[in-house]
């Protein structure tokens, strides 16, 4: 008997039953997760919201030039830089407050007939300032302007105490998910159980425009004067609560 053919053969077959396994251990692998996502009982949402005046405030410059030298669009980009950090210093701003880019080069092109063809090069320089003190955004975006600087995005509004407001909006949520889940069990006559699954999401905070944020009145001397408006920072939930026969325990009171 040949034993190498022999240990061929038994391997084959182990291979063919592993293959025929192979579905149901799957199946047996991912079951629980279908479960877990289709968990049974009371499924319900929360919104917590915290309105605030900003007190901080995120503005991006940008400076963009063209040409056909690099190096003297880099010299040309280096000097706004310079004059912007100048004014940053002038205007009392830290400079753990204001970030400076490396200079980006690209191509520029132009059509020719049915072709692109290269005839110069864009290069441009950002700078992020943190505003602090939000007085400072007209004298910034003026003053900016008139160092070199191309574009000034709006300013991204935020609130120092981010933290203890996220979790002043994520009490409320949690506190307005546990109240509907409540009514939702009175009104089915049922007993509202343990919660059984929780997500949490929302962090970004939301700018409230219609109360004149960002206006800018042209007649001031300073180049425009600032109104922040407010902030609004919001969390959300969703939770699953387990349905109990009212015989067995009352509905939960949310507190």
């Amino acid at each position: 008997m040949n034993l190498r053919k022999v240990t061929t053969r038994q391997t084959s077959a182990q291979r063919s039953a592993l293959l025929r396994f192979l579905p149901g251990a799957l199946l047996l692998v991912f079951l629980p997760l279908q479960f877990a996502v289709a968990e049974e009982g009371i499924h319900v949402s929360g919104r917590g919201s915290v309105e605030v005046a900003p007190d901080v405030g995120d503005v991006p410059l940008h400076a963009r030039r063209e040409g056909t030298d690099a190096a003297a669009l880099i010299r040309e980009l280096n000097t706004v830089v310079r004059s912007v950090l100048k004014l940053t210093a002038k205007l009392g701003i830290e400079e753990r407050d204001v970030t400076a880019t490396a200079v980006s080069i690209n191509p520029r092109y132009r059509r020719q007939d049915q072709d692109m063809v290269v005839d110069g090069l864009v290069a441009t320089r950002s700078i992020q300032v943190r505003l602090r003190n939000l007085d400072q955004f007209g004298p910034l975006m003026t003053q900016s302007l008139d160092a070199g600087i191309n574009n000034v995005e709006p300013m991204q509004l935020d609130s120092s105490r981010r933290d203890e407001l996220e979790n002043e909006a994520l009490t409320l949520a949690i506190r307005a998910a546990k109240e509907e889940a409540a009514r939702v069990a009175e009104a089915f006559g049922v007993g509202l159980g343990a919660v059984a699954n929780v997500q949490v999401d929302g962090r970004a905070p939301v700018v409230k425009r219609s109360t004149g944020m960002m206006a800018m009145r042209a007649e001031a001397d300073d180049g425009g004067a600032f109104s922040a408006g407010l902030i609004r920072i919001e969390r959300f939930v969703q939770a699953t609560f387990r349905i109990q026969p009212t015989d067995d325990a009352p509905a939960a009171a949310a507190e």
